[in-house]
Parts: structure tokens; sequence; C-alpha cells
């Protein structure tokens, strides 16, 4: 089991962050009409994440357009004053009319965040579940039993590129490079036992960090290699510079990416057409996912994409569990672990979840192909 250190005491002073008030022995949500999902997603750049703020919206709407009597579900944001992950997670959790979260969307933020939410400051009294729509390290729901993912794992990610590499584009040979985090060397390490298997190899591993993204002499090592392949386990903001990088080197393998560019990005579209990425939505590839594409557009006047979408699907399941269990925070937590085994699957945007002992979406499909602008 994956364990996370004990946080200082003094770290709970922060709940000040939070409108607190009522009772919530017991995990259960202080009383009210209105029960709250927090939505907790970056800390910087938020316009980001519009997406995910807009498919929770649709989700708690559509909950409550179909709820017969009981509370009211409503969306509310990190409070302005909290600065810092743990500060957003102490913040919510101590806030008796949240009764669950959405996020985070990174790994490392919500590993950070997993003890917060188990409240091990107090033997778990006041635990609040959270569901990850896209922080896909296999080591996030390992950090605490409070915590789910709608996405698939990096592994799974990482497995699927790998076949597609040398199954659909005949590539054997492929460098990768991946961000130094948890998530991408867990993608790193799945993609080479995958990519092996099917009498293939990683010819090269070049870690980068969000600050340092010089990709220039990896770029000239892999035509200099005539390497036919290369992954990038990264954001828009590593995948342009990349293909820049091997475009003044001489050479263009096929590149398959983490992270298409998002809806509407018609520069990033632009300069990174040509390239493949892992896709955890796609409207056609379900009537659900057609259905959410049609209801997202009639609502935003935008394109859907995987952001809303997994917001969408982690927004729907909390709100499923508090008006099942009356907002019981620990009773909603066991329904959401009980879905596709004590209960039905749940048939969502991105595919049906059965959550399994991990708290992972078990046998979700993972696409590779052209982003859809």
């Amino acid at each position: 089991m994956f364990s996370t250190p004990r946080l200082p005491s003094a770290l709970l002073a922060l709940a000040l962050l939070a409108a607190c008030g009522g009772d919530h022995r017991a995990g259960r949500a202080g009383g009210g009409d209105t029960l709250y999902v927090g939505v907790a997603v970056g800390l910087t750049n938020t316009a980001r994440y519009v997406n995910v703020f807009e498919g929770v919206e649709m989700a708690l709407a559509e909950l409550n357009a179909s709820a017969k009597g009981g509370p009211v579900l409503a969306m509310r944001r990190a409070p302005a004053g909290a600065r810092s992950v743990v500060a957003i997670a102490v913040a919510f959790r101590d806030d008796p009319s949240v009764v669950g979260v959405v996020g985070h969307t990174e790994s490392a933020a919500t590993i950070t965040a997993a003890a917060i939410y188990a409240d091990r400051e107090n033997g778990g009294e006041h635990a609040i579940v959270a569901v990850s729509p896209t922080a896909g390290a296999p080591e996030v729901t390992l950090a605490s039993e409070w915590v789910f993912r709608v996405c698939p794992t990096t592994v799974e990610q990482a497995r699927a590129a790998a076949r597609y590499f040398a199954d659909s584009l005949g590539v054997k040979r492929v460098a990768v490079l991946y961000r130094n985090d948890p998530s991408g060397t867990g993608l790193l390490r799945a993609f080479d036992e995958e990519l092996a298997t099917r009498g293939g190899a990683v010819s090269e591993r070049d870690p980068f960090t969000e600050d340092i993204t010089e990709f220039d002499a990896y770029a000239r090592r892999i035509a200099k290699m005539r390497t036919p392949g290369a992954m990038i386990a990264g954001n828009t903001t590593e995948e342009r510079p990349f293909l820049r990088a091997m475009q003044a080197a001489g050479a263009m393998p096929a590149v398959i990416g983490t992270n298409p560019p998002e809806m509407g990005d018609t520069a990033a579209a632009r300069d990174l057409k040509g390239m493949r990425f892992v896709q955890l939505y796609w409207p056609s590839s379900s009537p659900a996912a057609a259905r959410f594409a049609t209801a997202f557009r009639q609502r935003t006047g935008r394109a859907a994409d995987r952001w809303a979408a997994l917001g969408y699907d982690a927004a729907m399941l909390i709100g499923q569990a508090a008006l099942a269990e009356h907002g019981d925070r620990h009773r909603m937590r066991d329904w959401i672990a009980g879905v596709g085994r004590a209960r039905a699957a749940y048939a969502g945007a991105t595919g049906s979840i059965s959550f399994d002992s991990n708290r992972n979406p078990a046998n979700k499909s993972v696409l590779v192909a052209e982003a859809a602008q």
C-alpha cells in the first residue's frame, strides 16, 4: 500500500479557508437542502480546465432534473484563498456541506491530497471521497482508499500506444520522451514492457519537466539514429516544441502523444497535424458518448473534449452516490466502490465504468487516433 506522510497538525488551520459549519460526525454532510460537489483543478492556467467545470455542472443539473424531491446538488469551486493542493483538500474535507470532490487532475497533486481526503489526522472521521478525472499514475489510487479515478491508468494508456506502434504502424523501435514524475515514469515502464512483447524496443529514454522543455538535443539524436517512432508523454506545451525540434533536425518519425490539442485551439491543431494521440474520450465511441457530445454543444456552444467528459463522469458518480446515500460520506464511498460489482456498471460518456479492487475503472478501452477538431 502506498503511504503518504502524516501532515503536521498546524495544517488543520487551513480549514479556515472553507466556509465551514454544521455537524459532519460519522462522515455525514451538514444540514441544509444542498449537497455540494467540490472541484479541485489546477491552481494555474484555470482557463485550460473550463470544460471540467462545465462537465461537472452539466452532470449535477441532469441529476437534479431527474431527482424526485430530496436535496439539490451544486458545484463548489476551491476557495479563492487556497494557494496549494493541500489547502484545497483541507478546505473541502472540512466543509460539511461538501460531500465529494472531483479532482485532482494531475497525479502528483492527487497523491499529495490523498491522506487529507482520507482524514488520517482524525482516524477517518471526516474523510471525503475524491474521484479524479485524469490522474493516471498507478500510485494515485494506492495512496488512499478514498481516491478513485475514471480515466484508464497511464499503464493502460502506454500499452495501447505500444500496441498501436507495433501492430498498426509496424514500428518496432521507438524513442520515449516522458515527464519526470510518477505518471511519466510509470508510462515509460509499461510502454517498454508492452513493446518488448511485440518484438520491439525503446531506443531512447528522454526525461523532461514542465520547466525544462529543451528538446533540440533529443531531436538531433533521434534524427541521427533514424528512429522511426517517438512517444511523448506530455501536454501540448511539450508536444509542440518537440515537433518543431524534430522538423529543425530534418526528420519526422511517427509520433504519438498523450494529450491532444484542446478543442478550438486551431494553432495547436495546425502545429500538431499528423500526430496521433491517446484518446480518453471519442464522441463516436458509444451512444452515451454521442449523447454527451450533443448535449454539451447545446449547453455551451463548444465541442466536448476529454476534460468535459471525464469531469462529467466523475461528478455523475459522486452525485448518484450522494442522492442514494443522502450525503453520508462514508456510505457514499462504499456506494462508489460497489459500481460494477454490488450494483450495475455506470454507462458513462467515456465508456462503461466498473471499479476494481484498487478503485480503477476495469477494462476501459483506450483509443489512439488523430485529434478531432
